[in-house]
């Protein structure tokens, strides 16, 4: 993850790197990518660049870093706006997740590394930098809005039946934006979310069927 004199850079120049790491990724796929093209666009020195980022993983980990408390905020706000009704900001973040991902060099940029970088090299890639400060986040951010949601429109005491609930609204939402990014239309991805979270939410099993793999 990014060092400590990274992150006391005013913010004005923290975001001129980012942004400059962001077209870069958004021209070519990661690994063409050229730290010499980010270092000439944030007019920083090739030293420089190395006290703040360990390599490219390191600063694409600080981008996805940025994104993700993003989200995380957006989350918390929407949970608080619906007065702790987590469909409703299920809803609310995937259609941010959309505007986000649309906008403008945020498009090319996801899907360069989302299609030209096997999800393999990915994990390997960011194994080191970003578990332990990403799975303590997440849970973090997920154990709040546990905790927030009303139990009125969730009956669900237990926090590791929630976590296994939120981890598939969190696959759904990632399955969705990788078929935007397929060209699906906007309106059929909505759609079927929808459909998902109604599942979620009412089961398919009819009344009384245990609904148990090989039983007729």
């Amino acid at each position: 993850m990014p060092t400590q004199r990274f992150l006391k850079l005013k913010e004005e120049k923290r975001q001129a790197i980012l942004e400059a790491a962001v077209h870069e990724f958004s021209r070519v796929p990661y690994s063409s990518a050229s730290i010499n093209q980010i270092i000439k666009e944030a007019d920083i020195s090739r030293g420089s660049f190395y006290t703040y980022f360990e390599d490219k993983w390191d600063l694409l980990a600080c981008i996805f870093e940025d994104s993700q408390n993003r989200l995380r905020d957006f989350c918390r706000e929407a949970l608080i706006t619906s007065g702790g009704n987590i469909w409703v900001m299920l809803e609310a973040l995937l259609d941010r997740t959309i505007e986000f991902c649309s906008g403008k060099g945020q498009f090319k940029f996801i899907k360069n590394v989302m299609y030209h970088t096997g999800s393999e090299e990915i994990l390997k890639g960011f194994s080191k930098r970003m578990n332990d400060t990403y799975g303590h986040k997440n849970e973090e951010i997920e154990r709040w809005i546990f905790e927030n949601t009303d139990k009125k429109v969730m009956m669900v005491e237990d926090y590791e039946v929630f976590h296994c609930f939120f981890q598939l609204a969190m696959l759904s939402i990632a399955m969705e934006i990788k078929d935007y990014f397929d060209e699906v239309p906007v309106d059929t991805i909505k759609s079927r979310f929808a459909k998902k979270l109604e599942i979620l939410k009412n089961g398919i099993c009819r009344n009384g069927s245990e609904g148990r793999a090989g039983n007729s």
